[in-house]
């Protein structure tokens, strides 16, 4: 198929990935056991929230409706694991709820849990959890993930201080040296590696990441260890472009907060400073999702943890290191204040459409996208919904999985950086494939391997 080609979303080119009958696929076991595990975290810990309420006064009636909260969360995860159909999602006020029921009506009528496509039944449950809080009167605001994204970077602050400190000497060698181009290209390498592999910190996939885990991750970065575990590397065609650019745009579509979305931001803050961009556009989400994504709240408590590490009471910090943090938290603040940086939470991000649809159903989306240089998506699932869900031959090119926002005229380059958690791939070499399956077997899902892949968009004829 040709990167024009457009498909409906219940007719690809290939078979969705559904969970297999026998138990076999990485669909079947997060249906059946990983994501359950993770509904069963929302309703447990949101019943701790519950109970910490007390039954008098005005908190009588925020415990009251809480108790019906859990319910629904309980009812939803029955419904999962009994094989119901997919209902239509009831009004919460965000404003996309008809695009969901228009879709599953249009495409997925009646289908149930086990026969739904991987790429189906996944977002419509993070969507569903969140019309249950949005809902309500008290629990609106509630993000039913945010204890653990912000625990886990509350207690990697050392590992945090240690990053934050790498970047800004090597930007700082950077900026004092421009006309190296070598050291330039080198820095650049290093810094889209660390946003690469800073998204296996992925709370849905790994959930007890420990502070010794992510210093040993930066550890394998800086020394080029995780190197030959990167399946698809087009690092020097995206260097092509970007050392082109001056005073450029870049946009980040963001996946997890905390450690990742740190990585990320280092990424942008060097990028600026060198003089590549003098715009960074972040793409957070609207509502909670996936466990770990970025919302506009956590992007901002981590730019405020990062000028004051006392909010979360970091520990084990020196006065030197408390002082780097808060002088790249300070100059964070002010790329926020003057528009160098901004954030924009467009709804198609929580939608039900593949990224190939962002011409015609996230119209909003694709018209700030198209203002950039380069835009750069992050995450699996991000990727899943870029190539969609299928079981594409691992050989098909990038830009055909990708469809008609790699043909699009206008069309920035486009930057996928992924490790891989999920059995959907593509661009892969057929001899690095076979090596990668003799290897382990589960090379695809295991979060331990990752992409670095290019469409080059209008930038096809520059490089």
């Amino acid at each position: 198929m040709s990167s024009s080609d457009i498909f409906a979303p219940n007719n690809p080119p290939f078979k969705s990935l559904v969970a297999a009958k026998d138990g076999s696929n990485f669909t079947y076991t997060s249906l059946h056991e990983r994501v359950p595990h993770i509904l069963t975290d929302v309703i447990n810990d949101f019943y701790a929230a519950v109970q910490n309420c007390t039954s008098e006064g005005s908190e009588a009636a925020t415990a009251a409706e809480g108790k019906q909260l859990t319910s629904e969360l309980s009812k939803l995860k029955h419904e999962m694991v009994t094989n119901k159909q997919l209902v239509p999602l009831e009004d919460d006020g965000t404003g996309d709820i008809a695009v969901w029921n228009n879709w599953l009506e249009t495409y997925f009528s009646g289908i149930t849990w086990y026969n739904a496509p991987f790429i189906v039944w996944e977002p419509y449950m993070y969507r569903r959890i969140a019309t249950i809080f949005q809902r309500s009167q008290h629990w609106c605001s509630y993000d039913f993930f945010a204890n653990k994204k912000e625990s886990t970077f509350k207690a990697s602050m050392v590992a945090v201080a240690k990053l934050c400190g790498r970047v800004d000497a090597l930007t700082k060698e950077t900026v004092n040296d421009l006309e190296n181009r070598t050291k330039l290209h080198l820095a650049f390498v290093e810094m889209l590696q660390a946003s690469l592999w800073g998204n296996q910190t992925d709370l849905s996939m790994f959930p007890d990441l420990s502070n010794e885990a992510l210093e040993e991750m930066q550890a394998r970065i800086s020394s080029g260890e995780n190197n030959s575990k990167i399946a698809a590397n087009d690092t020097d065609k995206i260097w092509k472009i970007v050392s082109q650019l001056k005073d450029g745009r870049i946009d980040i579509v963001l996946d997890n907060a905390g450690f990742e979305l740190l990585q990320d931001v280092l990424l942008a803050h060097w990028l600026v400073a060198v003089g590549v961009a003098n715009k960074v556009v972040f793409h957070p989400k609207r509502i909670p999702w996936y466990v770990s994504d970025v919302t506009n709240d956590d992007f901002h408590w981590l730019v405020n943890v990062i000028r004051d590490p006392s909010l979360v009471g970091a520990t084990g910090l020196s006065a030197s290191d408390e002082a780097a943090l808060k002088s790249l938290g300070t100059k964070w603040t002010a790329l926020l204040a003057d528009g160098t940086w901004e954030l924009k939470d467009e709804l198609f991000w929580t939608g039900p459409y593949g990224y190939r649809y962002l011409p015609t159903e996230g119209k909003d989306a694709w018209e700030e996208l198209v203002k950039a240089d380069v835009v750069i998506f992050k995450g699996d699932l991000n990727y899943r919904k870029l190539v969609y869900d299928l079981e594409w031959p691992v050989s098909t090119p990038f830009v055909d999985a990708l469809g008609p926002i790699a043909s699009d005229p206008c069309a920035p380059a486009i930057v996928a950086l992924r490790t891989s958690k999920c059995d959907t791939i593509v661009g892969i070499e057929p001899t690095r494939a076979e090596e990668l399956f003799a290897l382990r077997k589960d090379w695809m899902y295991s979060g331990q391997y990752g992409v670095i892949q290019l469409s080059p968009g209008r930038w096809n004829d520059k490089i």
